[in-house]
């Protein structure tokens, strides 16, 4: 018999270096909690060519395209708002991703939008959540949602394509809205 053995699970922690991973045909992002919070998972991108966009809710403008293809640019396709229960009563909400050639850097966030909409302090590691980064070759990556500092958007990690080869680096950044608009490239899509 074959010997056999699984790739260990990684857990990325703040300032170290980025994670190398590989896939052939498709990357989960996966983002879960344990609080009755409505939390929001969006990917927002500089594509290689400097253009920018991103794949998040089509609750924020009222379009379906929002949610993305995967057969098409950006081939990232959100799954839906509906948060799905997981196992251990955590809530879900996932997006896919079929290829990353064409992106310089897909920027993984998370949103507090009825807080946000409501002006209400928002701590991000009472969620008690964490971002799954899973591909089809066996790589699981898993970066926390811990930080306590307020605001509404926290920028969990980024996923970087250069030359090929794909890598994850912790972010751990929480900002406010007006600060996410500036510096995520992407981010205005979702602000008036």
């Amino acid at each position: 018999m074959a010997e056999v053995q699984l790739k260990r699970k990684i857990t990325l922690r703040r300032k170290e270096k980025p994670a190398e991973f590989t896939f052939d045909g498709l990357l989960k992002v996966k983002l879960l909690w344990q609080s009755k919070t409505d939390l929001d998972l969006c990917i927002f991108f500089k594509r290689k060519d400097g253009q920018i966009g991103g794949v998040f809710s089509s609750a924020f403008r009222q379009k379906k395209s929002d949610l993305g293809s995967l057969s098409e640019f950006p081939f990232m396709l959100h799954k839906g708002d509906e948060a799905e229960p997981a196992p251990g009563g955590e809530s879900t909400e996932q997006i896919n991703i079929a290829s990353l050639n064409e992106i310089d850097t897909a920027n993984v966030c998370v949103l507090n939008y009825s807080k946000a909409i409501d002006g209400e302090e928002v701590n991000f590691a009472q969620d008690s959540g964490r971002v799954e980064i899973q591909s089809d070759s066996g790589d699981y990556l898993e970066v926390l949602i811990d930080a306590s500092e307020s605001g509404h958007v926290y920028h969990v990690c980024s996923i970087k394509n250069n030359e090929g080869i794909n890598s994850v680096i912790n972010e751990g950044v929480v900002m406010d809205l007006g600060t996410a608009f500036e510096k995520i490239p992407g981010f205005s899509l979702i602000c008036e």
